[in-house]
């Protein structure tokens, strides 16, 4: 039986290290990969209200980005997304919408956070969203502890009972569902879906897609070409 039982977890072992790897090396091709595709047609769900979304949500193009707090490069890349916004999200010409993919066979702390920025959404609203996820983010991952999650959300003002009450109850484990399936569709059209995975919309609803961790200089030409492209100065 022993000898039976050593080989089998020694397999399982390797495979389960053997996706991590894949994983990772998925996020890591994308950042070396060329960043878009022109006027492709992805699954992706249509911006709404229930969406978190920071700046103009009539924007000239929107920014839908599939992210995992706990990834290295999706931590760099929301920097990049920061800069993007103080250059285009003052005039309103981008709007940048957060959606969840945590990758919980690699990342044991990217479900929880996620789940706490959508309580945090649920209790202080849509700004309250994007100041907790810029301070969680920047301090990846040390910050994504249970601990920290709690002090942080109550630092900026979310009521703490009501923070619980909604972490207890299955409201952020059915919005977080709901980004990943989202994701999980567009996956199945463009096999180079990786966190940080971004889709550019424009007026027009031609799509962009950029992979990976892609400098800002890359995005800001991909952004300049589709407003030249649409007529935008």
């Amino acid at each position: 039986m022993n000898k039976v039982f050593i080989p089998i977890s020694i397999v399982v072992s390797g495979l389960i290290i053997a996706g991590a790897i894949y994983l990772t090396t998925k996020q890591q091709n994308a950042v070396n990969n060329p960043p878009a595709d022109q006027n492709i047609e992805l699954a992706i769900k249509p911006v709404d209200s229930k969406d978190h979304i920071r700046g103009n949500p009539d924007a000239e193009i929107v920014i839908v980005e599939y992210s995992d707090f706990e990834c290295p490069y999706c931590k760099s890349f929301h920097g990049t997304m920061a800069r993007i916004m103080e250059e285009y999200g003052t005039t309103g010409k981008v709007a940048w919408v957060y959606r969840q993919f945590p990758l919980v066979q690699i990342h044991k702390n990217a479900q929880p956070a996620a789940e706490a920025t959508e309580c945090v959404a649920k209790v202080g609203g849509n700004d309250k969203f994007w100041e907790y996820s810029d301070i969680i983010t920047a301090g990846s991952p040390e910050s994504l502890s249970t601990e920290n999650l709690l002090a942080e959300a109550v630092k900026i003002g979310i009521n703490e009972a009501e923070f619980k009450a909604c972490l207890a109850s299955d409201y952020p484990k059915k919005e977080v569902a709901e980004d990943a399936a989202d994701g999980n569709a567009i996956a199945k059209v463009d096999r180079e879906f990786g966190t940080p995975y971004n889709i550019l919309i424009s007026k027009s609803g031609a799509q962009t897609p950029i992979r990976g961790n892609q400098p800002y200089a890359t995005v800001k030409g991909i952004i300049d070409t589709i407003l030249a492209g649409e007529g935008s100065n």
